[in-house]
């Protein structure tokens, strides 16, 4: 997820995994202002070997809803 979101060592982005009880992989990521009155979320699930899959899934899910202009419009 990170990787396809490009961001910086200052963009606000978050990520978090885990497994559920039934045993798919869970990611929730979310891109978002400094102060927070913008963001784009995201969570989705997937098999357990998906992670690659999912994690890519996530942040093309976060770059239609407008991440790449919340990232880019934080200073380097």
């Amino acid at each position: 997820m990170l990787h396809a979101l490009r961001g910086h060592c200052n963009s606000p982005i978050a990520g978090h995994a885990r497994f559920e009880r039934d045993g798919q992989l869970s990611l929730r990521g979310m891109v978002f202002t400094r102060d927070g009155s913008q963001f784009a979320h995201s969570h989705e699930w997937s098999a357990p070997g998906k992670g690659a899959d999912l994690g890519a899934y996530v942040a093309g899910d976060l770059l239609r809803k407008g991440a790449r202009d919340l990232i880019d419009g934080i200073p380097h």
